[in-house]
């Protein structure tokens, strides 16, 4: 009988010890199966390091959903800006956004990967959070998919923003103010025909004291003239008090036929003081922008004023004022509108074509050291372009120049014939 047939296993002697085989190849695979584990545990905790690594190094917010859009993974960014904990579980898209942005977010995912959307978010809190965001999704091994997104804290953007438009309200108020300095002169002159009607009535009425019975109707002649040249004078100032401190308004349906007629109320003395003569071309009924009054009242006060100088030496200055309902491209889409368009047209001095395209400019101004800050044509364009509108401007040297404002027309109160 063989060593086989004495025993059907066969033993080695292995460190003084009798070794069965099969043991031997299961220890091997045991340890063979820990190595793996060891080295499968070491790759995941080398991505989860190098992970966490990428989303703590990010400024945005990082959010990693699961199908359900429970979120789970999130950056540091995420947990700083929103106010939640670390160790928050169960987090779901509709805790951090409104129910119809979560929505929506849903059906950007839905639609493939999305960019530049923007929207708002909710702190713990429930305060808005401004972010601009952008998603992708992922298909798992499991079928499951994964959803990314990625935003971007929008906060000190619109912070700056909102400053900006303070310093331009302040810039567009100090010129203004600057325009209405420039007219004291002339406002001045107004004034100063009154105040000498008034003062001469006045020795005149104390004359005729001397005999107040016999004098009586020059005496209330001259009264009644007093109160009439006092109440003409009180208008001018109370125009320039009401045209410097006006406020910001809101932006509202604006009747621009209405409005320029205020203005030309406001600037006649300074027109008339310098000889021009106006010609209004109006179209009739009303003619409606989405616009501030104030601020479209500086537009048509800065390009009448400047217009009235560069026609300082002519000897017939003329103005036409032109408003008129015209169809024209709209820059930004390409696409028809209908405009509303105010047209500033003299016979001045013109601008020479190597200054033309410095107009605009903040600060620029061809007039004498001193005289104007610069503003008017840049304060102009500012407004023109934050109502959606643009300024063309034609001229030629010693013809005189044309400024076109056009202005969208806010065709829901379109009203043809006036209201």
């Amino acid at each position: 009988m063989t060593a086989m047939d004495r025993d059907e296993r066969v033993q080695f002697i292995e460190d003084g010890m009798m070794v069965d085989p099969l043991v031997r190849i299961f220890e091997k695979q045991k340890k063979d199966l820990v190595i793996r584990m060891l080295k499968k545990h070491e790759e995941v905790e080398a991505k989860n390091f190098f992970i966490s690594r990428i989303m703590s190094s990010l400024s945005d917010l990082f959010i990693i959903f699961a199908d359900d859009f429970t979120i789970l993974r999130a950056g540091k960014e995420f947990y700083e800006v929103l106010g939640w904990d670390v160790d928050q579980e169960g987090l779901q898209l509709s805790d951090i956004a409104a129910p119809e942005v979560a929505q929506l977010i849903r059906e950007r995912f839905v639609g493939g990967d999305f960019r530049d959307l923007e929207t708002l978010f909710l702190n713990r809190q429930g305060g808005p959070v401004p972010v601009l965001v952008r998603g992708t999704s992922c298909p798992g091994r499991t079928g499951k998919t994964v959803h990314m997104l990625v935003a971007s804290d929008r906060r000190e953007f619109f912070e700056v923003m909102d400053r900006m438009r303070e310093v331009q309200d302040q810039l567009i108020h100090s010129g203004r103010l600057a325009s209405l300095g420039e007219m004291a002169a002339g406002i001045g002159h107004e004034l100063t025909q009154p105040l000498n009607t008034m003062l001469l009535l006045a020795r005149n009425c104390q004359k005729a004291m001397a005999d107040p019975l016999l004098h009586k109707e020059i005496i209330s002649g001259n009264l009644s003239t007093i109160i009439d040249r006092i109440n003409f004078a009180s208008s001018i100032i109370h125009s320039m008090k009401g045209f410097a401190g006006k406020a910001q308004s809101e932006m509202a349906h604006c009747r621009v036929n209405i409005i320029l007629l205020d203005v030309l109320n406001f600037i006649e003395a300074q027109l008339e003081l310098s000889g021009v003569k106006v010609k209004l071309e109006l179209e009739e009924g009303n003619l409606f922008v989405y616009g501030q009054v104030v601020r479209l009242e500086q537009v048509l006060f800065n390009l009448i004023q400047n217009a009235a100088q560069s026609m300082g030496e002519r000897e017939s200055p003329e103005l036409i004022i032109r408003l008129e309902r015209l169809r024209g491209i709209d820059p930004p889409s390409l696409s028809e509108r209908m405009w509303v368009v105010i047209s500033i047209i003299d016979n001045g001095c013109g601008i020479p074509p190597e200054i033309e395209e410095k107009v605009f400019d903040p600060f620029f101004t061809t007039r004498e050291v001193g005289v104007g800050m610069g503003l008017g044509l840049s304060i102009v364009e500012r407004i023109v372009r934050s109502t959606g509108g643009f300024v063309k401007m034609k001229t030629a040297v010693g013809r005189g120049t044309t400024f076109a404002v056009w202005l969208p027309e806010d065709e829901t109160r379109q009203v043809p014939g006036g209201e």
